[in-house]
């Protein structure tokens, strides 16, 4: 008969929870975008983040005295909206008879690696790319930013570089210690051909050399290849894992600010249960939540 402590299950979290986020972080593209701390309200679903405004100087007259400015504090309120899960359940013969090959931590490896990580990382890079498709009709600022920040075209080794370099710009005012950028293959192939730049490669080692020709920074701004394209799109299906929809777009590149983008993974638990910890058969019971979102700041524009 279980104990009270055996029927609660392992919780992988409390043991061994920063473990688990490093496994699930070392395969992510976005971690480069950090995890901001901010305060859960609203039943532990929303924050607050609050932008001050005020308006500019104005001509000075003599003797008139000063003119009248104004201040506006507003609020914006941020709800998170991906909460996900899943069970898996294995029979307790099943490992037995596959020489513990069905083991669960070799379970949670491969639904980390092949489902978490690219879950995360192709629901954080399609927000970010289709951040003006959905644009408020009174936001005037992000229709004005959506004309000059997002453009649709092919780059080859005759644009890419300056395609890219067009980029930075119009978001380096953030600062290039601030800036990430994304790239995919194709892109990263395509600079490494670029023509409109030229390198030279000289020899100085004696014996074997390792030749490294990828581009890992422009003007100060770190480039991150994403060479796993199927999560480098602009739409998915989120029914079952992440797949991109037949009218999703590849992303050539994202410049992206870190103060600009707030993601949160507020629960990410696993739970195994071993054969008479629960009540679902004579097996093993994995169960994986994860709860987590992505926003861009409405009066900090990430892209």
């Amino acid at each position: 008969m279980p104990t009270n402590a055996e029927t609660k299950g392992f919780n992988y979290v409390t043991k061994d929870g920063d473990l688990l986020d490093q496994k699930i972080t070392a395969g992510l593209f976005t971690a480069a975008l950090g995890t901001p701390e901010v305060d859960l309200v609203n039943g532990g679903r929303s924050f607050t983040l609050k932008t001050i405004s005020t308006s500019g100087l104005q001509a000075h007259t003599r003797g008139k005295g000063f003119n009248s400015g104004t201040i506006s504090d507003e609020k914006t309120i941020y709800t998170m909206g991906q909460d996900r899960d899943v069970e898996f359940y294995l029979d307790r013969q099943d490992v037995d008879e596959t020489d513990n090959e069905l083991a669960m931590a070799n379970i949670s490896n491969v639904f980390i690696t092949e489902h978490v990580q690219p879950e995360l990382d192709s629901y954080r890079f399609s927000k970010i790319a289709t951040s003006f498709d959905n644009l408020d009709g009174n936001d005037t600022e992000g229709a004005l930013l959506a004309k000059t920040h997002k453009t649709e075209e092919t780059l080859d080794a005759t644009n890419a570089y300056s395609q890219l370099k067009t980029g930075i710009g119009k978001v380096r005012k953030y600062g290039t210690q601030n800036l990430v950028g994304y790239v995919s293959s194709e892109v990263m192939d395509a600079l490494e051909r670029s023509k409109e730049f030229t390198r030279n490669i000289t020899n100085q080692n004696v014996g074997t050399t390792a030749l490294e020709s990828r581009i890992t920074s422009i003007d100060g701004v770190q480039l991150i290849e994403v060479y796993e394209s199927n999560r480098f799109m602009t739409k998915y299906d989120f029914t079952d894992g992440a797949k991109p929809t037949e009218d999703a777009k590849a992303i050539n590149f994202l410049v992206v600010a870190k103060p600009a983008v707030i993601s949160i993974v507020k629960e990410n638990a696993v739970f195994l249960f071993a054969p008479g910890q629960h009540t679902d058969g004579d097996g093993y019971l994995y169960q994986n939540r994860l709860y987590h979102d992505l926003f861009i700041k409405k009066h900090n524009p990430a892209r």
